[in-house]
């Protein structure tokens, strides 16, 4: 039988690294890549695993490809803290690897906004790559929105990961401001350049498209916040890029 290695990247996490790693503790090898918890993170993961690990934070895709540099198993499985494999993931998992016809695997995930799980909009179910042979897949090197790539063909699977990626509302704010500031520094230093207009037009339509075209408002006030929310950071960055603005002043907080 292949091995499988989980791979988790977290900082300040306590509130539901738990949780996560309850949900594959069925896996062969946890490794766990720490950047700096203030907070009981990483004594809560040596509940789980014996492979917790600090390392300087150096953006997600680096810090994903450290964590994938520890692992040993044969396949690698990658889950964010705020993700939850379904009871059934075990034996599926298994299943495919023993028998695998592909090189790497999707999988379905079902996102969810302060205990509401979000059925419509830009936050509706989706597919992610997740699981993947070690020895033919990486992280993109992207400081945010990082992917595996893998050498070989891409196979899909069916049990979802729950995805708990706000569970207030001040998380949503917060996220909202972290994700923008980022973005708009990512978008700087690549020379993007941009206007008052443009701003505008590609802020409105991410609001639309969420809402809109894509049926958000049927998710009632969480379709609304989601699609507000997506629209205030389009704004704010494109906005901040054309007055050349400090990424930390590209905030719909501020």
């Amino acid at each position: 039988m292949p091995a499988l290695s989980v791979i988790i990247i977290c900082r300040d996490e306590a509130d539901q690294i738990a949780e996560c790693l309850e949900s594959i503790k069925w896996a062969d090898e946890i490794i766990v890549v720490d950047s700096g918890s203030t907070d009981a993170t990483r004594e809560i993961a040596a509940r789980f695993t014996p492979h917790v690990h600090e390392v300087e934070w150096k953006g997600f895709g680096p810090q994903k490809n450290h964590a994938l540099s520890l692992a040993t198993g044969d396949w690698v499985l990658s889950i964010d803290c705020d993700e939850r494999a379904e009871p059934g993931m075990q034996s599926e998992v298994r299943e495919v690897i023993s028998n695998a016809k592909h090189t790497g695997y999707e999988v379905p995930r079902f996102n969810w906004f302060c205990g509401h799980r979000v059925r419509f909009g830009d936050w509706s179910g989706d597919r992610v790559l997740r699981l993947f042979r070690r020895s033919a897949g990486r992280f993109t090197d992207d400081a945010v929105h990082e992917r595996i790539v893998v050498d070989g063909t891409v196979g899909r699977m069916r049990t979802p990961l729950e995805h708990h990626t706000i569970r207030t509302r001040a998380q949503h704010q917060e996220k909202i401001r972290y994700y923008t500031e980022l973005t708009t520094r990512i978008g700087q230093e690549q020379g993007k350049r941009s206007n008052l207009l443009k701003a505008a037009v590609h802020g409105g339509w991410a609001f639309l498209r969420g809402y809109l075209f894509k049926g958000g408002f049927l998710d009632g006030s969480a379709g609304w916040a989601i699609a507000t929310g997506q629209g205030k950071s389009v704004w704010w960055r494109y906005k901040a890029i054309a007055r050349n603005t400090p990424p930390e002043e590209a905030s719909p907080q501020r």
